[in-house]
């Protein structure tokens, strides 16, 4: 628990240092580029599952034997989700009078799920965590003979390392305890690269724009697979592989997942309408990402007999929406200048932690975003 409290004050911290951040006068701005000056192209756009900004979910969640902590008989209920990320822009420059822009920066996020309408304990199901080396973007500006119909920019996002750690609440692991499932918990830790190609950076708030984003994460250590186990969360045996037992630096016996297909996909769709006088414009925001759905049960309670043996991860596909407005201050355009209210609605396979296991689950409900 002290890790999880730790990485989140260190998301929180950061979020705080991003709006203190553009208030660096242009004095620490160098000839080759600028210090912790905001850029208006890079971020997140608002379907992204995992943003790297601030968000509020509030709504309908489908639920499953394994995320049903209080045993409802309902078949959804209210739950709470909540992001706390920031992006960071440690240096920009712009090159040939705007051209070309270059950014490096600095994200980190804390994912938190909380089951508020269950009335014994609102238990919190999971906390995701995610901290990166710095991004690298680059982005091309086109102008003059270089433009063509309804494209007015481009950009190459790169991230060379990311890590995830994601842990299941408290409540929950002590209820599988107490009921005998055959796995209490599983380590979902992993680090990756990330890649992604972005068509008309939103990179103007107040003009409308179609964006257009596909990227690609890849794992780093492909044998390793998405997840662990070992002795002291569960029988290893139940985790369907086709990697070995092993014993780890404590004697333990641990097991990782299938080494299937190590990458994830995405692609996204973003419109902003035209800024209104008064500040307001709509968004409506899409993703589609295909990713592993992890093997394993999380409902059994029987213990297997040898190793279970599974040749990959079966493939799904999710899908994000986000529909709503968004009110741009007038007079400042940098960290926390944006807040938008709409409606969000994902399905696919649970996109949190370890419950990626669980299939058809669905959320919608009220939504609010900060960047």
């Amino acid at each position: 628990m002290k890790r999880q409290t730790l990485i989140l004050l260190a998301c929180l911290a950061l979020s705080v240092a991003s709006s203190a951040a553009d208030l660096v006068p242009d004095s620490v701005a160098y000839r080759a580029g600028k210090w912790f000056h905001y850029t208006q192209y890079g971020h997140s756009l608002y379907a992204d599952q995992h943003p790297d900004f601030m968000r509020a979910d509030l709504g309908a969640v489908s639920f499953a034997p394994e995320t049903n902590y209080g045993g409802s008989p309902s078949k959804y209920s209210v739950q709470m989700f909540a992001v706390f990320g920031a992006r960071i822009s440690v240096w920009t420059m712009d090159l040939q009078d705007r051209r070309f822009g270059l950014n490096i920066s600095q994200t980190a996020s804390a994912h938190l799920w909380m089951d508020i309408s269950e009335h014994t304990t609102s238990p919190v199901v999971n906390t995701d965590y995610r901290v990166a080396v710095p991004t690298f973007t680059f982005l091309h500006r086109l102008q003059g003979d270089e433009k063509v119909p309804f494209l007015r920019n481009y950009s190459i996002q790169f991230c060379p390392f990311k890590h995830e750690s994601t842990h299941i609440g408290d409540e929950m692991v002590l209820q599988r305890a107490d009921k005998g499932y055959a796995l209490r918990r599983v380590n979902v830790s992993y680090n990756y690269a990330e890649l992604d190609v972005t068509l008309n950076e939103p990179e103007d708030r107040y003009t409308q724009t179609h964006t257009f984003r596909v990227g690609v994460l890849v794992l780093l250590n492909p044998k390793q697979g998405w997840y662990f186990i070992d002795s002291r969360d569960g029988d290893v045996n139940n985790i369907a592989s086709n990697q070995p037992v092993h014993l780890n630096p404590n004697g333990l016996p641990e097991r990782y997942g299938p080494s299937g297909l190590p990458f994830e996909m995405w692609l996204q769709y973003q419109y902003q309408s035209s800024c209104s006088p008064h500040g307001f414009q709509a968004i409506v925001s899409a993703e589609v990402r295909n990713r592993a759905r992890y093997g394993y049960s999380l409902a059994e309670t029987t213990h297997a007999d040898s190793p279970r043996e599974a040749k990959a991860d079966p493939r799904r596909f999710t899908y994000s929406v986000f529909v709503g407005a968004r009110y741009n201050m007038p007079h400042y355009d940098g960290y926390f200048s944006r807040i938008a209210a709409g409606v969000r609605a994902y399905h696919g396979n649970c996109p949190y932690g370890m419950f990626r296991s669980v299939d058809n689950f669905s959320s919608i409900g009220l939504s609010i975003v900060f960047m």
